[in-house]
C-alpha cells in the first residue's frame, strides 16, 4: 500500500516543521506529503515546504505545496488535498501533530489484517487528566459531550485507555487514514465552513452508518497532539461557530434525535457556565 499524507494548515510554520520531521523519520515512508495552505496571510507555509522539499526527495517522498484555490475552510482544504492524492491510503494529519516513527507502519498493519477496514486512526498518547477529572467526565456523559472511555470508541467517546485494536463509530480528524476508494462515495461536507468543527465526526460516522465495523483505532500507532494555539479563532467567536456546527452535524447524522441531543448539550453548557460564574463570584468575595 502507498500512503498520501494530507496536512491542512492555517499558519503554524513551527508546528508544521515538527510534523514534517516526524514524517521523515517514519519506518514506512509516505509516497507523498501534500500540504494544503488554507490561505495563510503570509508565505510562511510555502517557505517551510520549500525548505523541506529537498530533504523529502532524498528519501523518495514527494512534497507538494498547495495554496487552497477555493473558499477558505478545513473541509474545502481536505477535499482539495484528497483530489491531489495518489496513494492507496490517504492519511490526514493536523499540522500540530507529531507521529511516532512507526506510526504509518502500524496504521497499515490494521488495514492489512482487516480486509473490510475502510478507516483507521492512531492513538494520541498525551491526553491528560485535568482537575476533577472523574466528576467532569461523568457530567460529559450525562449531557452527550465527548468523554473518555477504556477500549471503547462509540460516538461521543474517545478511549483515554486503549489496550488493543478496536472498532470505532467515528475517527478523530487529527490522525485518521482512509482507503482512497471511499472518496468515490464520500467527501467532507463543505457546508461546515472555516474552522469546520466536527467535520471529522460527520465524515467518519457517515461511513460507519453505511459500513458498520469498518472503522478502527489502534494503540500501536502513537502520536502526540501538541494543541497549538496558532491559527485558532478567538474564544467567543469560536463558541458561536462551534454551536452552529454542532447543531448541523448532530441533526444531519441523527435527525430529530440529534436535535434533542443538541439541546441537551446546551442545557449542560448552561449548567457548566453557571457553576463557573458561582466559583468566580466566590473567589472575588474571598479575595475581598
Amino acid at each position: 500500500m502507498q500512503v498520501s499524507a494530507v496536512i491542512c494548515t492555517y499558519g503554524r510554520p513551527e508546528d508544521l516543521s515538527k510534523l514534517l520531521n516526524s514524517l521523515l523519520r517514519q519506518i514506512f515512508k509516505p509516497l507523498e506529503i501534500i500540504v494544503v495552505d488554507d490561505k495563510t496571510p503570509t508565505d510562511v507555509i510555502r517557505v517551510v515546504c520549500e525548505g523541506y522539499k529537498a530533504k523529502c526527495q532524498r528519501v523518495n517522498i514527494n512534497l507538494i505545496y498547495i495554496r487552497n484555490p477555493r473558499r477558505r475552510g478545513l473541509t474545502v482544504a481536505r477535499n482539495v488535498g484528497t483530489e491531489k492524492a495518489r496513494g492507496d491510503v490517504i492519511l490526514f494529519l493536523d499540522s500540530d501533530m507529531i507521529a511516532y516513527p512507526d506510526f504509518i507502519e502500524r496504521i497499515l498493519d490494521v488495514f492489512k489484517e482487516n480486509a473490510h477496514a475502510i478507516g483507521v486512526q492512531g492513538w494520541m498518547v498525551n491526553r491528560r487528566r485535568a482537575k476533577f477529572y472523574y466528576l467532569v467526565q461523568t457530567f460529559y456523559r450525562m449531557f452527550f459531550f465527548f468523554h473518555h472511555t477504556k477500549d471503547s470508541c462509540r460516538f461521543f467517546e474517545y478511549p483515554n485507555a486503549l489496550t488493543k485494536v478496536i472498532n470505532c463509530e467515528w475517527l478523530c480528524g487529527g490522525d485518521m487514514a482512509f482507503k482512497r476508494s471511499i472518496f468515490n462515495e464520500f467527501q467532507f461536507d463543505e457546508n461546515l465552513e472555516n474552522y469546520s468543527y466536527m467535520e471529522d465526526d460527520l465524515f467518519s460516522h457517515s461511513i460507519f452508518q453505511k459500513y458498520p465495523e469498518s472503522l478502527f483505532i489502534t494503540p500501536y500507532a502513537k502520536c502526540i497532539h501538541t494543541v497549538s494555539e496558532e491559527g485558532r479563532m478567538e474564544s467567543e467567536e469560536l463558541k458561536e461557530h462551534k454551536r452552529k456546527c454542532r447543531k448541523y452535524v448532530l441533526t444531519k447524522l441523527f435527525g430529530f434525535k440529534g436535535l434533542l441531543q443538541y439541546y441537551r448539550q446546551n442545557i449542560g453548557l448552561l449548567i457548566f457556565e453557571s457553576i463557573r460564574r458561582i466559583k468566580n463570584i466566590r473567589r472575588v468575595i474571598l479575595s475581598g
